[in-house]
């Protein structure tokens, strides 16, 4: 933006200052972006709801501010005069109803995705989607670099007040409200230093954060992802929350936290627990506060301290007049308070957020002039790994967002619950003592433990529907144009057409020989823009880089045969992350070569991140390496316990005796534990020389079979109907001998340092030397279509 455009610059806040680091350390995690959809019926006039919105930019100097901070010693925003606010508009009256909902979720999530470039206001998007005559759905997506939930009822407010004056032709009076400097003059004012002897006081003893859980998943090398559940407390319990909390003097978000301390007390068995509360933030002593539009809420550590003998009304006052005393302090940055802490420097105060909604949407609930609001839906992500929202309503909503590296949804659902259930019984039995709770949360837990395993072992696991290729025109040409993808990076390298019209099969007969030889030095080539459009073309290709493509046999996951030995890719649910592996380098026989073609992209994720099995093998620790070499790896598999795969599937047979003959030539031990249970082992090498290069590679998959690879929620429902040796596969030395959790931790590092990802475009086509480089695959929303063939068969020799 022109600089003659810039009407002031100033500092960020200290919240400010911590959202922008949090973004840029995760910057397609979606961390600290908001976003609310709801249905507007009625006769929607499009200019002058496009005039209102444009009309509340005008009025708030934080709708107009963008921060810049590469070459400054500390980050500023900067306001600019002029800004204009686009709207999005689409038509899906065509679409059903089942439809429309199945691309709003896509298209909300691929909206969040897309992030904001922070230095080009305003921070704000919105979409109208029209979906019926008279029905519109809003998507409305912030930065809470510039937005808090009272920020956003204040713009609600306006927006409509001035639509409805628009749409009669009026114009509106309204006061100017304060802009968001002002408060940061205000916080300048304020001094820090008489406020450190309460926090110090406040926090003094504390050393060690309350762990989530006993059990966390911790996939931190991971990117960040963050899902939303939410239950909803009956009418009648939110209506006996609410008369409990009257009747004794207590603010129902206290009586939250309550719940939320005791819960973490149970979880953690710490009775000494630090949450992180988010309070509104807005001085009292600032004028015109109320009507400023910004960021102005500040997260605070809230102590509770759970003394199981504590009567249960007595400790719910303590809490309350602790919480009183922080609104005097409730503006002190949270880095500040950290430093006064004991907790070590770099570990966070607390991994837990609560939020409490005394203001929101319910203002829109209502008729508002020509038009009836419906559906409202807000998603909020922070960057911890757990955030309960409580929003207050006639059935009250306990909303968490969490990060799903960290907890599996069932362990969502259960907390969730273990708090309501806790809400419901702290009112109906306010004499109780805290250990009697704490006994009643038990009990809950394990019934719903009970619960989960009883439907994992009838549900089994889902399998994604079969997909169905489509097959398009073929255009011809010449020419072709290599480099690198990334500049810094030796995989993949890229050919890419120099006409529209070249024919990747008929180049590839006349340039076989090149391909091998870029092949084997590179080990990735990714085709792009040869307008490979069908799986028959993609099976054309791939029978000139390898004539006879291999079966899938001796599978490890699910698959559909396509025809002619093309297969689609794993059938995973999508929010799975499949890690880096060799294909069937648990096997006596591999292919060489493996290919994946690109038939639709997914709206979000599902790259096929990539590795170097050479420069692993260089990284990796020469302990780690040595001790793999000498004892090799174990692969122990269990078929036909309704959990994995069948052994009918995996052998593709249903005779046993070619099931045996396989086992007998790979060579493979075999058990058949009952009629139709069968246990196989194999020992195979953890490296291997490349036939063609003479090259060692790193070459098993000792992390990806191992337990340790499965959520933990579903390592625990296995290891508890099953005895570890039953449970469908693992991996051991090859002595038999347990491999450490330290060394499968780095194996998984290490993959990671040397990964390469990128997005697919559709019609893509990556060819790899399936022992140099190993292929994954990560998370994804929407439909993704990725076709794989196999070739070049090579058999070890025993």
């Amino acid at each position: 933006m022109e600089a003659e455009n810039i009407v002031d610059i100033y500092t960020l806040s200290p919240t400010q200052q911590g959202i922008l680091f949090h973004v840029l350390s995760a910057p397609d995690s979606g961390v600290y972006l908001s976003q609310t959809t709801c249905i507007l019926h009625g006769n929607l006039n499009l200019l002058a709801f496009e005039q209102a919105w444009q009309e509340v930019v005008n009025r708030h100097s934080a709708l107009r501010t963008g921060f810049v901070w590469e070459g400054l010693e500390k980050p500023v925003q900067i306001v600019y005069r002029e800004v204009k606010l686009e709207i999005a508009k689409y038509d899906w009256c065509q679409l059903d109803i089942a439809n429309q909902q199945a691309r709003l979720q896509d298209y909300c999530l691929a909206d969040k995705m897309r992030g904001f470039e922070l230095a080009k206001p305003p921070l704000i998007r919105l979409s109208i989607i029209k979906i019926a005559a008279q029905s519109y759905q809003l998507v409305w997506t912030s930065h809470h670099l510039v937005l808090d939930g009272w920020s956003g009822v204040i713009l609600q407010k306006e927006v409509f007040a001035f639509y409805e004056a628009f749409c009669h032709g009026k114009q509106l009076d309204v006061e100017v409200s304060p802009p968001f400097r002002d408060y940061i003059t205000w916080l300048k004012q304020q001094d820090i230093s008489q406020t450190e002897t309460f926090w110090r006081q406040t926090l003094q003893g504390f050393t060690t954060p309350t762990p989530l859980y006993k059990n966390i998943k911790n996939q931190i090398n991971q990117p960040a992802s963050y899902q939303h559940q939410a239950i909803y407390l009956s009418a009648n319990d939110t209506a006996s929350i609410n008369t409990f909390a009257r009747k004794y003097h207590l603010t129902a978000s206290n009586l939250v936290l309550g719940a939320w301390a005791l819960l973490l007390s149970y979880y953690s068995g710490n009775q000494d627990v630090m949450i992180g509360k988010v309070m509104s933030g807005r001085p009292v002593s600032m004028t015109g506060v109320e009507s400023t539009v910004g960021i102005f809420v500040n997260t605070l550590p809230a102590r509770v301290q759970v003394s199981p003998e504590d009567s249960l009304l007595t400790w719910l006052h303590n809490i309350q007049s602790q919480q009183i005393q922080l609104h005097e302090y409730e503006h002190t940055p949270l880095v500040q308070i950290q430093s006064w802490s004991e907790v070590p420097p770099g570990v966070a105060l607390f991994d837990s957020l609560l939020i409490f909604q005394n203001t929101f949407l319910d203002v829109l609930q209502a008729e508002i002039g020509s038009l009836t609001i419906s559906k409202i839906h807000t998603e909020d992500s922070t960057n911890y790994p757990l955030t309960i929202n409580v929003i207050p309503g006639v059935e009250l909503c306990l909303k968490a967002g969490y990060d799903v590296r960290c907890f599996h949804k069932n362990k969502i659902n259960r907390i969730l619950e273990n708090l309501r259930y806790l809400l419901v019984n702290l009112v109906n039995t306010p004499t109780l003592k805290l250990n009697d709770l704490i006994d009643k949360i038990q009990a809950n837990e394990q019934n719903q433990k009970n619960q989960e395993l009883q439907e994992l072992q009838t549900n089994n696991f889902p399998k994604l529907a079969t997909i169905k290729p489509q097959t398009f025109r073929l255009s011809f040409g010449s020419l072709v144009k290599i480099n690198y993808l990334f500049p810094d990076k030796p995989i993949p390298i890229v050919i890419q057409p120099l006409e529209d019209n070249l024919d990747l099969v008929t180049w590839s007969q006349n340039n076989l020989d090149f391909i091998e030889q870029k092949l084997l030095k590179h080990g990735a080539i990714l085709f792009r823009d040869f307008k490979i459009s069908s799986t028959s073309i993609f099976e054309k290709f791939m029978r000139v880089i390898s004539p006879e493509l291999l079966e899938y046999r001796e599978r490890s996951t699910p698959r559909t045969d396509l025809g002619g030995n093309i297969y689609t890719s794993t059938e995973y649910p999508a929010h799975e992350h499949i890690a880096l592996h060799n294909e069937f380098s648990y096997a006596y026989t591999w292919p060489l070569k493996i290919c994946f073609y690109c038939a639709e992209t997914a709206v979000y994720g599902g790259e096929t991140p990539i590795a170097d099995c050479r420069q692993f093998l260089a990284k990796i620790n020469p302990i780690i390496k040595d001790k793999f070499i000498e004892k090799q790896v174990m692969y122990v598999r269990n078929y036909g316990n309704g959990i994995d795969l069948s052994w009918q599937e995996a052998f593709q047979t249903n005779d046993k005796s070619v099931v045996e003959d396989y086992c007998r030539q790979a060579p493979m031990e075999f058990e058949w534990l009952d009629e139709n249970r069968l246990r196989t082992r194999q020992i195979r090498p953890s490296v291997a020389i490349h036939p063609k290069t003479q090259e060692m590679v790193w070459f098993n998959q000792a992390h990806l079979f191992h337990i340790s690879n499965l959520d933990l929620e579903v390592r625990e429902a296995l290891l508890e109907l099953f005895k570890e040796s039953d449970i469908p596969r693992n991996t051991y030395y090859g002595d038999g001998s347990p491999i450490e959790t330290s060394v499968l931790d780095e194996i998984r590092e290490v993959y990671q340092q040397v990964s390469v990802k990128f997005p697919w475009q559709q019609g893509d086509v990556l060819l790899l030397d399936n022992m140099l480089v190993a292929h994954g695959r990560n998370p994804f929303v929407g439909k993704r279509k990725i076709m794989v063939a196999m070739g070049e068969a090579f058999t070890q020799e025993h």
